[in-house]
């Protein structure tokens, strides 16, 4: 390797070790291991109805509650029992976001504080499916889920550029640090 691009992978190694949330994002975003993976996004309600018969807006935890949910229901569909059984679970990387409107008529410090809860992960095809079958289950699955919208998107053939728009910045004003709003309870077989 010529001495040039060893200092510059040096130099960008060294500010990766410095930075402490991009080591965490290096380390913990690593796909390098795995198959082929779609790139998935989950869009939720924005509230449901009380006991009493009032809305109520939705948060984070509750996000993170319909997550689990389609996850456990999504390994389920794909591991039959051996989900239960034996823990057998598909690899995700999931990251909650809340849409910012960015409408004229709002003023500047309403702008990005609404706007609709959604869900982007990349979920590894497991090998006894293509990435049709896997689309469909995960329609059918997120329909189960009570904070479920219908609005869902699933591409197959994701790469490293779907991991790094599943970290940018814009749409995380609801959390204090990126870390707050990756769901590293959802991981599995990592």
């Amino acid at each position: 390797m010529r001495p040039a691009a060893t200092s510059a992978i040096r130099a960008n190694t060294n500010s990766i070790e410095a930075d402490p949330i991009e080591s965490a994002k290096s380390n913990l975003f690593d796909t390098s291991g795995w198959g082929e993976f779609c790139d998935v996004t989950l869009t939720l309600k924005q509230g449901h109805q009380a006991d009493s018969g009032g809305w109520i807006k939705i948060d984070h935890y509750r996000c993170q509650q319909a997550f689990r949910h389609f996850m456990n229901l999504l390994n389920k569909a794909v591991y039959g029992s051996a989900f239960r059984r034996y823990g057998k679970r598909l690899r995700v990387l999931p990251v909650l976001e809340k849409g910012e409107l960015r409408a004229r008529s709002l003023r500047r410090w309403e702008r990005g504080a609404s706007g609709r809860w959604h869900i982007h992960c990349a979920i590894e095809l497991p090998p006894h499916f293509d990435a049709f079958a896997l689309e469909t289950l995960i329609g059918d699955c997120w329909a189960k889920v009570e904070l479920g919208h219908g609005r869902i998107l699933v591409r197959d053939g994701a790469n490293a550029g779907w991991i790094n728009y599943m970290l940018k910045d814009r749409q995380k004003s609801e959390f204090d640090g990126l870390l707050d709003c990756v769901k590293v309870d959802a991981q599995s077989n990592c």
